[in-house]
């Protein structure tokens, strides 16, 4: 009988996130965190009716106190198996500082977090297609090797550029900051291969979701008819994705047979980031 090994989804109480603990609950038992205790809770009821092994705890993974009860918790129920980190926020969902400060300390805090705890494990961070359109410049490649550096949030804020493309500049003022911090996502997960493989081969990818129907989404205005079908018009396959698709991939991703999978960034975005750069064959 193989070991009981806990699966972990911090952001697991929505959208993309629940769906991937629905499916992890196949590999063992599934531990949940996010910011909200009433959608904590209601995630947690829907796990449990599905049939899995679920726990919940309230996690922010921008405090470190918070995190640290977090993986606390996590190890006493079983060693680590997988570790997905779902959380995250979107450009215009809180203000700059705090989404800085959530997607990429909060990458950081959650991988140094469970790294003592990694064995033969896997760690899956969530990027976004938006970060393949930022290029971060040599100096910003130096200050994201030192993410512990001090005002590092207010040092990253600093350089990034005010956008002069329209189309960058129409979609507000914090969406580059969002974009620069889903490329340090990517960044982070490249630069930690070496350090996870010595957890006794443990792997670690992220993975870049193009446009999903999720509540994030809606918030950004895609329940309106209109803002929904410009979005699709960006897909090779003129609709969204599921979070039932994205939850099955990351399911195939870590079950046995891609051992040699590590260090990489996933695109999963209906064709999105290959429409936007380069012209298509007709």
């Amino acid at each position: 009988m193989s070991e009981r090994r806990l699966q972990v989804v911090t952001g697991g109480t929505s959208g993309m996130g629940l769906e991937t603990a629905k499916v992890l609950g196949e590999f063992g038992p599934v531990l949940i965190g996010g910011r909200n205790p009433k959608r904590l809770e209601n995630a947690l009821n829907e796990l449990k009716e599905a049939g899995i092994e679920a726990y919940g705890k309230p996690c922010d993974i921008s405090n470190r106190d918070s995190l640290k009860e977090f993986v606390e918790y996590a190890i006493s129920i079983a060693p680590i198996g997988n570790v997905v980190n779902a959380a995250g926020v979107d450009y215009g969902a809180v203000p700059r500082e705090m989404l800085l400060k959530i997607n990429m300390l909060g990458t950081h805090y959650v991988l140094e977090a469970f790294l003592p705890y990694l064995d033969n494990s896997n760690v899956v961070n969530y990027s976004s297609v938006t970060g393949y359109f930022y290029q971060p410049k040599k100096e910003e490649f130096e200050l994201w090797m030192q993410p512990d550096t001090d005002d590092f949030i207010q040092k990253v804020s600093e350089l990034i550029p005010v956008p002069t493309d329209p189309r960058m500049i129409a979609l507000g003022p914090d969406y580059t900051a969002y974009a620069a911090s889903k490329r340090f996502v990517m960044f982070y997960t490249m630069t930690n291969t070496m350090r996870v493989a010595q957890k006794n081969n443990s792997r670690i990818i992220s993975i870049a979701p193009g446009s999903f129907m999720t509540p994030m989404l809606e918030n950004q205005g895609a329940g309106n008819e209109d803002a929904a079908a410009a979005i699709k018009r960006g897909s090779a396959f003129q609709r969204f994705g599921s979070s039932g698709e994205m939850a099955d991939l990351i399911k195939h991703l870590l079950t046995p047979g891609h051992e040699y999978l590590t260090g990489c960034d996933i695109i999963m975005d209906g064709g999105r980031t290959a429409l936007g750069m380069y012209p298509q064959f007709k």
